[in-house]
């Protein structure tokens, strides 16, 4: 039996989803509070397996509630449930805690079903909202893993791989140093080190490492 709180200021939508919750006998709604500190005291009364948590309630709201609730009571899962879709609201409420993060405007068997997820320790975000967030955390990684440089007034890129290789040549490995840490061929190592120094219009490694230290490439 998972035993839950539901923390929600609107009276109409804290017994609609008591109702809900409630058609499920593997779910039981131990109690209901009006705002964030309402729900903080009931998990040191009921020690549930998990809150339902709206955001904007009054006196304390859910993001600040969630820190409370997951500083005193790090077992207890919050899921929050909102109509908001802002992103900084998702940050936010994940940063300071929270388990999951779905919509008000949800199905009865999702809500079931993120409810059941949460409890057992996966993270849930509501697909709407994961997709951005996703593309936005791959176009960050992207930027990440490349370096522009400028020689001779033309931008030129150097991979991750690259610069862990200028990384390790500036460290004093050798190509077959680089290329057991690397899990390459020595060969490899040899023609990626040949292609960098190209790049740059260095002479040899010896160049690249003073270029790399100068140019903070590492």
């Amino acid at each position: 039996m998972t035993t839950i709180i539901i923390a929600e200021d609107q009276k109409l939508l804290r017994e609609s989803f008591k109702n809900i919750i409630e058609t499920n006998s593997d779910i039981k709604v131990v109690a209901s509070a009006t705002n964030g500190k309402e729900a903080y005291n009931l998990c040191k009364q009921y020690k549930p397996d998990l809150v339902l948590m709206d955001l904007c309630m009054p006196v304390c709201n859910g993001t600040e509630a969630t820190k409370l609730i997951k500083i005193d009571f790090p077992s207890v899962k919050v899921l929050i449930l909102t109509a908001s879709n802002d992103k900084e609201d998702v940050t936010e409420a994940i940063s300071n805690g929270a388990d999951g993060y779905v919509l008000k405007n949800i199905g009865t068997e999702e809500l079931i079903l993120s409810i059941k997820s949460a409890s057992l320790g996966l993270g849930i975000v509501d697909k709407d909202l994961l997709d951005p967030l996703v593309l936005n955390l791959r176009k960050e990684n992207k930027k990440k893993k490349k370096k522009t440089v400028q020689v001779s007034g033309i931008n030129v890129s150097l991979t991750e791989r690259e610069l862990r290789i200028v990384t390790m040549i500036v460290d004093g490995k050798d190509n077959k140093e680089i290329g057991a840490s690397l899990f390459i061929a020595e060969g490899t190592v040899k023609n990626i080190i040949t292609e960098i120094i190209s790049k740059l219009q260095l002479k040899d490694r010896t160049q690249l490492a003073v270029y790399a230290v100068r140019n903070q490439l590492v």
